[in-house]
């Protein structure tokens, strides 16, 4: 992922202005700094929750607008929050397999009828999700 020149002004206050970063795939990564240095209103544009002011952002090359956050999630970006929530009834890789599950093509009724083609992804998000 690349952004330049990314902004966001709420009323008078510049949260961010020209914000830049390049992040390479399979990567860790930290952003660090003070609270109201902007780091969280950065993720929020990133991932979609906010509508940029301005800045150029591209996804593996391709030009990306952050847009609603099931789109940004569907082209690889996503997020978790400071306050998660956890399902109380599933174990510790459940909920980290739900995750995952956006990147699924079997669909709902593969997931009822359990298809063949269900239970192949349900694996590979499973041996995902373990690593």
């Amino acid at each position: 992922m690349n952004v330049s020149g990314a902004s966001k002004r709420f009323g008078g206050v510049q949260a961010l202005s020209d914000v830049g970063i390049q992040i390479r795939a399979g990567q860790v990564y930290g952003l660090i700094g003070p609270n109201g240095a902007g780091k969280t209103t950065f993720f929020n544009v990133i991932t979609g929750l906010y509508v940029p002011d301005g800045g150029s952002f591209s996804l593996g090359g391709t030009p990306y607008t952050p847009q609603a956050v099931h789109q940004v999630a569907k082209a690889g970006i996503a997020r978790t929050f400071q306050n998660i929530r956890l399902f109380a009834e599933m174990t510790a890789l459940e909920n980290v397999m739900v995750g995952r599950h956006i990147r699924t093509r079997s669909g709902l009724l593969g997931a009822v009828l359990r298809t063949p083609a269900f239970k192949a992804e349900e694996a590979a998000i499973k041996a995902r999700a373990q690593e």
